[in-house]
């Protein structure tokens, strides 16, 4: 009885399921033949058939055939899941030469700023614009674009600064300011207003907007504050550590100037007692900058751990820019450079020591010249001292060691 009610009305089943959006003569049977089902399982609970029917359509509702039918052509498509499946190993491949880059990078190996770029630059131009193409393509009824476009500007100006913050480009800081600004007030209140709308509520207030974008500039006021703080102590501590590293690599130095009293090490005696008098000299300048900056701040002789008005941000101008002892120290650092690659010929040590004086061409041109160094607080500043002069005891050493080896 009840199959011969469904088998009566399958026609009117079929125009309505046509009605509701589909198209695919396959797809249409299979799901006539899914609801046909479900109103028998309906009917056999004691319901008629148009309650059964009806509730039938409501659970599928309006929008679910169109979607349903969209994803099983996509499915079908093979040159749409060729280019899904391409998406995501050009995805996993950049990451995975990101991740190669950062564990170069952790181990001073060579290339290790060319993986890390490559595998970013893969991320930004090749997988997030295919990303949100497929998403695109994904969506059974299409909406504005701005949302894709207002995300992908988001993440590759966040990815680009951080590229750009890792080798020491200029203009990091700016980049990544940017990708905050379209954090802030583009992709959150577009995702917001997306999330709503898929709620079914299409219809947002005016001042609702004004409330949700004043509540993101006040967390955002509070959170930069907080960040601030936060960078400050991260600076200090990294400061911290880049000291006690240099007093470390100088003690093992002074034993390798002690060796050279032998007379097995005669022949090398000038040129590591050379080496050693170049990179004490770069280490003065550091020391008086660093005295320069803590006197600005009438902190003299005051240990890092101690200093006060870490804030501060005329003291790096005044002590490393005006004083000219920035470019100094560039300049004396450079001479050094070039005379230890001519002195050592093995290349992964002479990789190495380019990795220790990597500041001399990306820190010191950029920012101890008319970059952000003039502008930068004091902890920050005091850290790029230390982060030097790191650079220059441990060059020192793998120098050293390599000669008398």
């Amino acid at each position: 009885m009840i199959a011969t009610i469904i088998d009566n009305n399958t026609d009117r089943i079929k125009a309505d399921l046509v009605n509701r959006g589909l198209t695919y003569d396959r797809l249409i049977d299979d799901i006539l033949d899914h609801v046909c089902c479900m109103i028998e399982e309906q009917m056999i609970a004691g319901k008629d058939f148009e309650l059964s029917y009806n509730h039938v359509l409501d659970t599928i509702g309006d929008k679910r055939l169109p979607e349903i039918q969209h994803q099983t052509l996509l499915l079908l498509n093979k040159n749409f899941q060729r280019m899904k499946n391409l998406t995501y190993l050009f995805g996993l491949s950049a990451a995975l030469v990101a991740i190669l880059g950062a564990f170069f990078k952790r181990m001073h190996w060579p290339g290790a700023g060319i993986l890390i770029t490559a595998g970013i630059v893969f991320v930004i131009f090749v997988f997030l614009p295919l990303y949100f193409v497929i998403n695109y393509r994904e969506q059974a009824e299409k909406k504005n674009p701005l949302y894709a476009i207002v995300g992908y500007l988001t993440l590759a100006s966040l990815l680009a600064g951080a590229i750009f913050k890792i080798q020491h480009w200029p203009g990091a800081g700016h980049i990544i300011e940017a990708g905050l600004v379209i954090l802030i007030i583009g992709f959150i209140p577009l995702y917001v207003v997306n999330v709503f709308q898929r709620a079914g509520k299409h219809k947002i207030s005016l001042p609702y907007i004004v409330m949700l974008l004043i509540g993101i500039a006040i967390v955002s006021l509070f959170y930069n504050v907080n960040m601030s703080k936060n960078q400050l102590d991260i600076y200090r501590n990294e400061a911290i550590k880049n000291e006690s590293c240099v007093d470390n690599v100088q003690d093992r130095i002074a034993q390798f100037m002690i060796l050279l009293n032998d007379t097995a090490y005669a022949d090398k005696k000038e040129v590591v007692a050379d080496i050693h008098a170049r990179a004490v000299s770069l280490q003065v300048l550091v020391d008086e900058m660093k005295d320069g900056m803590l006197s600005y701040v009438k902190q003299p002789g005051v240990r890092v751990e101690d200093i006060s008005k870490i804030d501060n941000r005329n003291a790096g101008r005044n002590a490393v820019y005006n004083s000219g002892k920035g470019r100094e120290f560039t300049a004396v650092a450079t001479e050094y450079k070039e005379m230890l690659e001519e002195l050592i010929e093995d290349p992964v040590t002479i990789s190495q020591i380019e990795d220790h004086l990597d500041f001399i061409n990306k820190i010191l041109l950029f920012e101890f010249g008319t970059g952000n160094f003039r502008n930068d607080p004091l902890m920050k500043s005091y850290n790029r001292l230390t982060y030097a002069s790191k650079g220059v005891a441990l060059s020192e050493y793998v120098a050293i060691s390599s000669l008398l080896h």
